[in-house]
């Protein structure tokens, strides 16, 4: 034995170096310093098992991969409540959530068990398709850097599923509802749960926990609203150089251009949404977003674009003359809707119901619409012809996220009134024609008011004039 402990010692040389070269390669997943970090994650989780008792069982699990065309994929996103408590932005991922704790075998010794409350089962690594798609996390990377108790890989989660329920002694199970579009490899994780709620539902009673974390997601931790603050800047930024880039002759798309430039220049991954920039008679349009026209002199640009950032969107309108100058008509307008959106950010303070804010809003507009002529009969229904969608929205993981009626310090919401005007409307100054005007700021409730995240993107008319009398990065040539 004695001529062979030379190859025996390369070989454990080898294997504790290929190890070590894989932990290492955890350092390289997370390149960005200013992610939540795991620990409040952690806390999310630990509030929401302190809700459903330690009779329970919770499971969450991620979104699909879903399928572009031919072998090429969209961007991945994760399932919002799922990464509103894990923070881990990879596929095929199952959250176990056992607030009385369950055995499991030991990651050190398999031969012992341990107790635990939070279970994450993940992908495995695999070198060879990390060389063609990035880095995955695996067991490990999910426990040290996401900071969670216990993780291991996903093709586990079938054959532990039941112990896991039996050993917590689980008399309810939160299993959120299976959707209809699932596909691929998380659809084949979760069959064996599907079955499992169908068996056992005359026994554990089936309750969805989507409810429970959504009321968590309303009001907005500090770190997350540091995020939005973050995409509302970068967002900002971006349409301060669109009014400064634009000149007539140029396509909505150049304009598109500059914005997805500023975003990504400024570190945002994506687009919180489709750009919306519509010139002209595309101004009327609400969600118009071909983006093909060439602007002329004399339109309006409503611009609706926003960044996401580490998974959060922000949200910002704004209208602004191709030539630099509104027109008599389009300023009539356009101070119109920024005084129904100034009346209703006024009024947004804890306490206040969003119902309130919006009709401080329709108030002013129904008024001034009916100063211009524009409507004939002071009425709600009469301006609703112009003005035909709501006040504004939360936002958060979801461009659109979750809210609630009474607003309370830590919500983030919109503010977006908007005058619409086609081109051929009977009994309407053909002067207004094609005028679309929206102007949306990003509105952080606090404990006593509020304050406007956006505010570094101009909407004063001389302002927004003033600005785009200076030239921006969208007046550069391509060489």
């Amino acid at each position: 034995m004695k001529h062979y402990k030379p190859l025996v010692w390369i070989y454990c040389c080898l294997i504790f170096v290929a190890a070590g070269a894989r932990a290492q390669d955890l350092k390289y997943l997370e390149y960005d310093a200013d992610l939540i970090p795991g620990q409040v994650y952690k806390e999310r989780r630990e509030k929401l098992m302190q809700q459903i008792g330690n009779e329970a069982v919770a499971i969450f699990y991620t979104n699909p991969e879903r399928n572009r065309n031919a072998d090429l994929d969209f961007p991945y996103a994760p399932n919002s409540d799922f990464y509103y408590l894990t923070g881990f932005r990879e596929p095929n991922a199952i959250l176990v959530l056992a607030p009385k704790g369950t055995n499991v075998r030991s990651l050190e010794d398999s031969t012992t068990t341990v107790t635990v409350r939070e279970l994450l089962f993940v992908q495995q690594r695999n070198l060879v398709a990390e060389k063609w798609n990035g880095r995955r996390y695996g067991p490990a990377g999910a426990m040290k850097l996401r900071g969670f108790e216990y993780a291991t890989t996903n093709d586990k989660f079938k054959t532990m599923l039941p112990s896991l329920l039996w050993s917590a002694s689980a008399k309810a199970l939160y299993a959120p509802t299976f959707r209809s579009d699932l596909t691929g490899e998380i659809m084949e994780l979760l069959q064996h749960l599907k079955s499992m709620v169908e068996q056992w539902s005359g026994y554990v009673e089936i309750r969805d926990p989507i409810t429970l974390v959504r009321k968590m997601r309303v009001v907005k931790s500090p770190e997350e609203i540091a995020l939005l603050a973050k995409a509302t800047e970068i967002s900002a930024a971006a349409h301060r150089q669109a009014m400064m880039s634009v000149e007539p002759g140029m396509g909505e798309y150049e304009l598109e251009a500059v914005y997805e430039y500023v975003f990504r220049k400024l570190g945002a991954e994506q687009n919180g949404y489709p750009c919306i920039v519509a010139s002209g008679e595309n101004s009327v349009i609400l969600h118009y977003n071909t983006n093909r026209r060439k602007i002329k002199d004399g339109d309006v640009v409503l611009a609706d674009c926003a960044a996401e950032y580490r998974g959060y969107s922000s949200d910002i309108t704004r209208t602004y003359p191709a030539n630099g100058k509104f027109s008599k008509a389009q300023r009539e307008i356009y101070q119109l809707v920024l005084d129904a959106q100034k009346t209703a950010i006024a009024a947004i303070k804890p306490g206040v119901a969003w119902l309130e804010v919006s009709k401080k809003a329709d108030e002013v507009l129904t008024e001034g619409l009916f100063k211009l002529g524009v409507i004939k009969e002071k009425s709600t229904p009469a301006m609703k012809k112009f003005y035909y969608h709501g006040l504004g929205h939360p936002v958060g993981l979801n461009v659109h996220d979750v809210g609630q009626p009474i607003m309370e310090a830590g919500m983030v919401y919109t503010v977006e009134p908007g005058i619409y005007i086609a081109e051929g409307i009977a009994g309407v100054d053909p002067a207004y024609y094609n005028i679309g005007v929206r102007i949306e700021d990003v509105i952080l409730v606090t404990a006593d008011g509020n304050k406007n995240l956006s505010a570094a993107a101009p909407r004063e008319i001389a302002e927004v004039e003033a600005l785009m009398k200076q030239k921006g990065v969208g007046n550069l040539a391509i060489q």
